[in-house]
């Protein structure tokens, strides 16, 4: 294997997925990519694959991940970009603009290369966009004659003179980014639909759960999916981004009508209604299944909660959000959706012993959900959501 993809993986991807320091370099060009794609193709990586493996079991128990490809290879490349385009000593490398802007425009085509067709893609996408999105960089402040200078990622000169040093970790995602790297974060998250299950909160504008639904027929998946929402401190704004999502990508197309522009004989289309602009679900497999797998993993969402006795508390701050207020009404629609979905708890009279407490949990939370919420909110979902789900499978 050429020196080159060798240097790459071990400098930069073996790090990355063992959450150790990863170090990033210049910019990747596609022809390298080429190259390291034909030398990753002629031998398997052991130590590659034992940490591309530990990484998905850290989400389901049994991953079935075949040998990275060059698919995998161009995502880790247009990662290491994203951070070089990022990197504080970049005019070092090159000075003129245009050559950054066609490094971006090469990033974005690695980082669009291949979408997941099924699970075990999906599952390889995320064991690389996962541990991205969660890197933290440790920054240097020094003081200084002249006042604070920060090293960002860097490590202090040793002759710099210096009157006190303070370290500070910072998560490269929540900070501020150069341009370039700031256009091309979406792009990344783009590339990993279960990364955006994982963490709604990050998904970018126009991300909907219908891409990632058909995964949830996973039963480990969709355990993994549940749970790390709950684990979240802000488990209600998670479940508020993927309802809202949901919702808009449910909304109608918006509908067109012709109109004669006059005396000029053009004619042009606008629209015949206040239709939500919304991404059509059409895009997306959305059937019956697909939506009551995503609407069924946010009502064991409250489930979860109410076992942890956090429902009520999280409810009680709660915001008046319209997604959220959606959200926070699935569990009344629990009944209506049982024929499809089921029911998480049989009636409280039906149970004894420590399964009878958590049905009462369940029927109090689902009886202060209804005092907090505005009914409309409860209706309007129980009208257009629950015959997308209950009716289409109902049918024989």
């Amino acid at each position: 294997m050429s020196a080159g993809l060798d240097g790459f993986l071990e400098g930069f991807v073996e790090p990355l997925l063992a959450g150790k320091t990863a170090r990033v370099g210049r910019p990747l060009r596609f022809e390298e990519f080429r190259a390291m794609a034909g030398a990753l193709a002629s031998g398997r990586r052991p130590t590659l694959e034992a940490l591309r493996q530990g990484r998905a079991q850290g989400l389901i128990a049994e991953p079935a991940l075949a040998p990275p490809g060059d698919d995998e290879l161009a995502l880790w490349i247009g990662l290491h970009n994203v951070l070089a385009l990022d990197h504080p000593d970049r005019p070092r490398v090159w000075a003129r603009q245009i050559s950054w802007r066609r490094v971006e425009a090469v990033t974005r085509h690695l980082l669009a290369r291949g979408q997941a067709e099924d699970f075990e893609a999906a599952l390889a996408r995320h064991v690389a966009v996962g541990p991205f999105v969660e890197l933290l960089r440790r920054d240097s402040v020094v003081l200084t004659v002249e006042g604070e200078e920060r090293f960002s990622g860097q490590p202090v000169p040793r002759r710099r003179v210096r009157f006190g040093r303070r370290d500070e970790v910072v998560h490269w995602l929540s900070i501020a980014h150069a341009d370039e790297s700031g256009r091309l974060i979406p792009d990344v998250l783009w590339a990993s639909p279960i990364t955006c299950a994982l963490r709604p909160t990050l998904a970018p504008e126009g991300w909907s759960p219908l891409m990632f639904a058909p995964f949830l027929f996973e039963r480990g998946f969709a355990r993994a999916v549940c749970h790390a929402w709950a684990a979240s401190k802000q488990w209600i704004e998670a479940g508020g981004a993927v309802m809202g999502a949901l919702w808009r990508s449910l909304a109608p197309p918006v509908e067109l009508d012709t109109i004669d522009e006059g005396r000029t004989g053009e004619r042009r289309m606008l629209p015949a209604g206040a239709a939500p602009l919304a991404l059509p679900g059409s895009s997306f497999a959305a059937g019956p299944r697909e939506i009551g797998a995503i609407v069924g993993a946010l009502i064991h969402l409250h489930f979860i909660k109410v076992l942890e006795l956090g429902a009520r508390l999280g409810v009680a701050t709660a915001t008046r959000s319209a997604p959220v207020q959606m959200f926070l009404a699935l569990p009344l629609l629990a009944p209506a959706l049982a024929p499809a979905l089921g029911s998480p708890m049989a009636p409280p009279s039906h149970l004894v012993g420590f399964e009878g407490q958590v049905a009462r949990r369940w029927s109090e939370y689902a009886d202060h959900i209804a005092e907090v919420l505005p009914r409309e909110v409860v209706e309007n979902l129980r009208a257009t959501l629950v015959p997308r789900i209950v009716k289409e499978t109902a049918q024989p």
